[in-house]
């Protein structure tokens, strides 16, 4: 099992060439295919997965992406761990960079970098996405961003929540004081660096996008922040019992691949408390917690299809 520990690093801001604010944009319906018309590839639902640990009366949460790779959530700041936010704003900015790149790939843009920063307002409650693409020109970029919402599972999903409006050529002016920041960067072909408060590490594209899939991903980062949290909550409820919390994504990775494909969001989520002695009545306050309490929980409540469920710690 390999574990990253982040080390210190202040994140850095860029002139950006577009902006991604929370606001509404539906997904159009797709046209119907005629008879005459060669079908289009079937669709089957892929699942991420997640698992997170809580020790009991500890305040750390461990998060298990895929290929066992591993990262540090916090309830309160530290030096090294992430915050809950941090995970969905890493997810977002990275996603945006991975699909951008393999876009300019496909249409020949002369794309020499793309840093993606991504911000979380607490007081207005706003998502904000800045994406810098040195070498797009102004019709590459419209281009590029145009993949980004369509085929990034974090953006979609937030977009059939009715979170995301397109809009170009702005520029990142300042930040507020309480504003949660994080910065993606690539360094190479499906491989981003990622600042985070004072926490760096690296995330790698996925195999959709012909990316290597050695690190952490955007999926291991959204999903695990809503692990993480739900673990939070859970251990309010047993503080002196060891927390574990596993938490399921479907999506359509045809969609990441293909402009043209099905919307990628995430479709269903499962959140799974476990442990031997759950009741019932502890289960559903601790779904009711996660609700008022997990951000990410109730930006997606409503257009993805959420389950708390239950399940006996194997021996």
């Amino acid at each position: 099992m390999q574990k990253r520990i982040f080390p210190n690093q202040f994140v850095t801001l860029m002139p950006m060439l577009l902006i991604l604010l929370l606001s509404c944009t539906l997904p159009t319906e797709p046209e119907p295919v005629s008879e005459s018309e060669p079908v289009a590839e079937a669709s089957q639902l892929a699942t991420a997965r997640v698992a997170a640990q809580l020790p009991a009366q500890d305040s750390r949460v461990t998060v298990t992406g895929h290929n066992d790779l591993q990262y540090f959530v916090d309830a309160e700041p530290t030096s090294d761990g992430l915050q809950v936010i941090d995970t969905l704003l890493a997810a977002q900015a990275t996603c945006g960079v991975f699909v951008a790149e393999k876009a300019a790939q496909e249409l020949d843009v002369p794309l020499t970098g793309a840093t993606a920063t991504s911000i979380f307002n607490e007081n207005e409650r706003r998502v904000q996405v800045y994406l810098d693409l040195p070498g797009a020109n102004e019709d590459h970029v419209i281009d590029l961003a145009n993949h980004f919402r369509q085929r990034c599972p974090i953006y979609t999903t937030l977009s059939e929540a009715k979170s995301v409006e397109f809009k170009p050529g702005e520029q990142l002016e300042t930040v507020a004081d309480d504003s949660a920041v994080v910065t993606a960067t690539l360094f190479r072909f499906g491989g981003a660096n990622v600042t985070a408060g004072e926490n760096t590490f690296v995330m790698d594209s996925v195999p959709p996008l012909d990316g290597p899939n050695n690190e952490l991903n955007p999926l291991d980062m959204m999903l695990g922040g809503l692990a993480a949290c739900s673990s939070f909550v859970y251990q309010s409820q047993v503080p002196e019992a060891d927390v574990s919390v596993v938490v399921e994504g479907d999506f359509d990775p045809i969609g990441v691949r293909d402009l043209d494909g099905p919307n990628p969001r995430i479709q269903n989520v499962r959140i799974i408390l476990q442990g031997d002695n759950i009741e019932e009545a502890q289960a559903d306050i601790v779904e009711e917690q996660i609700g008022e309490r997990c951000d990410l929980y109730a930006i997606l409540k409503g257009t993805v299809n959420i389950e708390v469920l239950t399940e006996p710690i194997e021996s």
